[in-house]
């Protein structure tokens, strides 16, 4: 949850909702989709267009929460942090 409140702002997460946008299928969605996003308030207005198709709003979160996830890595990994399998030694 904090990473949808803190990328919500950003491009990255303007990008995200495109990207997403190119994944719909559906014309008519896309094109709702696409014209909630124009302007201030893209972030709301995107999520309340996709609250009339729940399928498509429970797809949006798995995507944005890999993507979020995804960045997070690369910053991670570009700190110098690394995932190490296993425990520690001991």
């Amino acid at each position: 949850k904090w990473l949808w409140v803190h990328c919500e702002g950003s491009r990255d997460g303007y990008r995200d909702m495109e990207t997403f946008i190119g994944t719909v299928h559906d014309p008519g969605r896309a094109d709702r989709l696409e014209i909630a996003i124009s302007g201030r308030g893209a972030f709301r207005r995107f999520k309340d267009v996709l609250e009339r198709w729940p399928g498509e709003l429970e797809r949006w979160y798995a995507f944005s929460a890999e993507r979020q996830h995804g960045r997070a890595r690369a910053w991670l990994a570009d700190a110098g942090y690394y995932v190490r399998k296993g425990l520690p030694p001991s």
